[in-house]
């Protein structure tokens, strides 16, 4: 009867932990600043968006990770083509225009993808980092899920760090956060998988196999 009671309580505390990170998650999402990424800003997101106006025919120069200049003037026209603000600035609706949705995601959500990512995969490479980070972003597009990257982590009891409570203490790597940015920005190394399976592919649809982790449908 105490082991009982012990779970119900248990059950309730892990029930109230949800309940509060969901709430902070809407404070927090909901005051997040729109992505904005601008002349003289380099990295991963900038290539994106270089690659992505090299493919449109607007943009000639080197896909080099630096937004200059001749980066700012494809935007600019590339904006002026779908009738947006034409001011060389990548946000909201430009990335969305572009097919690049790293705009919806707040810090919130990249540091909590990333906390999953490091727990569930952090001893493996970038694209299996990736891959966990791409079943996220699969169930949030999937109508049998919740649509928020924090609902689809925290519901259901679906990953191994929620249940085991391993994501409260842990710090994402370096690697982990560059994963979770990717998976943001679409990357899908898994081909649509919508589970994370540990040792096995319990009845699923492996679409991708990384050690001992597999990638399902």
């Amino acid at each position: 009867m105490k082991k009982i009671i012990h779970g119900m309580k248990m059950g309730m505390y892990a029930a109230l932990i949800m309940t509060v990170v969901l709430l902070v998650y809407t404070v927090v999402y909901n005051g997040a600043a729109e992505t904005r990424i601008k002349q003289g800003d380099q990295g991963d997101k900038v290539v994106l968006i270089q690659e992505k106006l090299k493919e449109l025919g607007i943009y000639n120069g080197e896909c080099n990770g630096v937004y200059d200049i001749e980066t700012a003037n494809a935007v600019k026209r590339f904006q002026e083509y779908n009738g947006l603000k034409a001011d060389g600035v990548a946000r909201g609706e430009t990335l969305e225009a572009m097919g690049l949705s790293m705009y919806t995601y707040s810090d919130y959500e990249i540091d909590i993808l990333a906390k999953l990512i490091e727990c569930e995969a952090g001893e493996y490479d970038l694209q299996t980092m990736t891959a966990v980070g791409a079943v996220v972003l699969n169930r949030v597009k999937n109508n049998a899920f919740p649509d928020s990257v924090v609902q689809v982590i925290y519901s259901g009891g679906s990953f191994d760090a929620i249940v085991s409570g391993k994501i409260y203490d842990t710090q994402p790597s370096e690697l982990a956060y560059r994963a979770a940015e990717d998976a943001m920005m679409g990357f899908d190394p898994t081909d649509g998988a919508l589970y994370v399976l540990h040792g096995g592919s319990y009845g699923h649809i492996i679409t991708m196999q990384s050690g001992d982790l597999y990638f399902g449908k």
